[in-house]
């Protein structure tokens, strides 16, 4: 068996070796998110290794690049996403090999920790690689008892209208005294408006915030996911409060949520004072950089921060 790195022409082996040993699922797997993942990022290409036996590829482990920022300073992160392992070579410490491999490279290019969003059947081995739980991610949950039929105004806009304000976001110096996402050029557009998988959608006033959200089917019902938000400052809550009680009424949700670190200065009064429920997907941080305590950071995650894809 060797080692190497992956290279273009893997893409469509490394395919077919995702669907045998990881299914479908509710997640595709196809060369269009693996492009849009791993090739379109905009904090840069994959790095992706593949193991080989026989002139067949039978392991495969990308890291997903990833920047943040706090107070001024980048923190380059990379999240270990894709990682798979033909069912006939399972259990003979591929995984583990390809991984070791990976962070070596990583962190020889000066990448600062890893994190991911492990289930429960992949966390042990995260762990005796030497990562750490930081927590699950708490969520702030709003139940609907009452869902009112009469329309308002509606709070929607086109991703195209809200083109301005992306760009706006993007070229501008946020409040970051808490670790956030690195709004990048490219990001937004990237990471929501061409997901291939998962429709997000956009309420905004078009020159002060923008409110992304998604809704999803789930056993208790509808529910309305608000994935991030935005703000360029001199927000006005009452108006911010009244678009959100018009966007309940047209999607219907029997539940909204939203992550309990982020947006914690803009968030009308309801979720101010509504407890943080650790609910979310448990987050685990590898370090790299040995002047850093990943799990001491000011993380402020949103959920579309850390949603599987």
């Amino acid at each position: 068996m060797i080692i190497r790195q992956g290279t273009d022409s893997d893409l469509q082996e490394v395919i077919a070796l995702l669907k045998i040993s990881l299914g479908e699922d509710r997640i595709p797997k196809t060369e269009a998110l693996w492009n849009w993942k791993h090739r379109q990022n905009p904090f840069g290409p994959s790095p992706v290794l593949v193991a080989e036996s026989a002139g067949k590829i039978i392991g495969v482990r990308a890291f997903l690049k990833w920047e943040y920022i706090h107070e001024s300073k980048i923190l380059l992160a990379q999240r270990a996403v894709d990682t798979a392992v033909h069912p006939d070579f399972q259990g003979k410490g591929i995984f583990s090999q390809l991984t070791r491999k990976l962070l070596e490279k990583s962190r020889l290019e000066g990448t600062d920790l890893i994190f991911n969003t492990p289930n429960r059947k992949s966390t042990p081995g995260y762990l005796k690689l030497g990562w750490e739980k930081w927590d699950p991610l708490p969520i702030k949950i709003k139940p609907l008892f009452f869902r009112a039929h009469s329309l308002g105004t509606d709070p929607r806009v086109s991703w195209e209208e809200a083109d301005h304000l992306v760009a706006k976001l993007e070229g501008s110096e946020l409040d970051y005294t808490e670790l956030k996402t690195h709004l990048v050029k490219g990001y937004l557009h990237w990471r929501y408006r061409d997901c291939p998988i998962v429709d997000y959608r956009v309420i905004s006033d078009l020159h002060s915030y923008l409110l992304i959200y998604r809704t999803k089917d789930s056993k208790w019902g509808k529910e309305l996911r608000i994935c991030d938000f935005f703000s360029l400052g001199n927000l006005d809550l009452l108006s911010l409060s009244s678009q959100l009680k018009e966007l309940e009424k047209i999607e219907k949700p029997r539940f909204i949520t939203v992550s309990g670190l982020h947006t914690r200065k803009e968030l009308p009064s309801f979720w101010k004072f509504s407890p943080s429920l650790p609910l979310g997907p448990l987050v685990t941080l590898k370090q790299l950089n040995p002047q850093l305590q990943p799990l001491n950071l000011p993380w402020s995650w949103s959920l579309g921060d850390l949603e599987v894809f």
